[in-house]
Order: structure tokens, then C-alpha cells, then sequence
């Protein structure tokens, strides 16, 4: 009996391990994120638009590690918004059209508003 209670335990122990295991490498990917946007908004700021988006496609791959929905909208708008200071406005508008998906699925009208104002400013120069 005193082993099946120590086995018990020593489950119970691993299987708490684990869930702090997987937590902390969850918020280390998210910090990573982050801290990725940060820094491609600085290098964005800085006028140094190829380390920008340096940044942004890095936060954008830890985005998908994460399932993180949210932050992968965030960071295709902000790789469209590099794409545009850039004059690249085609690849501008693919990404802007990525993060509007993203968006929509996400049901959130804030981030949709702000990259059909992008995307239109886009539009305006064309025309």
C-alpha cells in the first residue's frame, strides 16, 4: 500500500513539474514576441526599415509557435506598414489583407479599423 501512495506522489509531482515546465516556456515565447515588436518598432522609428522587419518576421514565426492569433495580426500589420514606408505597396497590401483575415476571424473591429486606414492610404497613392 505505502508504494502505490509513494507512486501516487511521485506522479503527482511530474505531472506539476510539467505544467510549470510548460507554462514558463509559454511565457518566455511571449516575452520573445515582445520583445520582438519592441524592437522593430525602435528600428522602425530609428528609419531602419530592413531591421524592422527583421524583427517583425521574427515575432510573426514566434506568433505561430505560440497559436497566438492576436499577436500574428499584429505582427503582419506591422511587416505591412514596414513594406509600405518602403514604397513596396504590393507587398504592403498582402500582408495588410493577411492581417484583416486575421482580424475578422478574430472578431476585432479595433485592429480591422486600423489596417483598412493603412490599406486605403495605399489605395489613395495608387489611384
Amino acid at each position: 500500500m505505502d508504494i502505490i501512495i509513494l507512486l501516487g506522489a511521485i506522479l503527482l509531482a511530474y505531472g506539476g513539474m510539467l505544467i510549470l515546465y510548460y507554462y514558463l516556456r509559454s511565457k518566455e515565447r511571449k516575452k520573445a514576441t515582445s520583445d520582438s515588436m519592441l524592437k522593430g518598432l525602435t528600428s522602425m522609428r530609428r528609419g531602419n526599415l530592413d531591421k524592422a522587419l527583421f524583427y517583425f518576421d521574427k515575432a510573426y514565426e514566434y506568433s505561430i509557435e505560440n497559436n497566438s492569433r492576436e499577436e500574428m495580426a499584429e505582427a503582419l500589420y506591422s511587416i505591412g506598414i514596414v513594406y509600405k514606408e518602403k514604397g513596396e505597396n504590393d507587398n504592403a497590401m498582402e500582408y495588410f489583407n493577411s492581417s484583416i483575415d486575421v482580424y475578422r476571424e478574430l472578431q476585432d473591429n479595433e485592429g480591422l479599423k486600423k489596417v483598412m486606414l493603412a490599406s486605403r492610404s495605399i489605395r489613395k497613392v495608387d489611384n
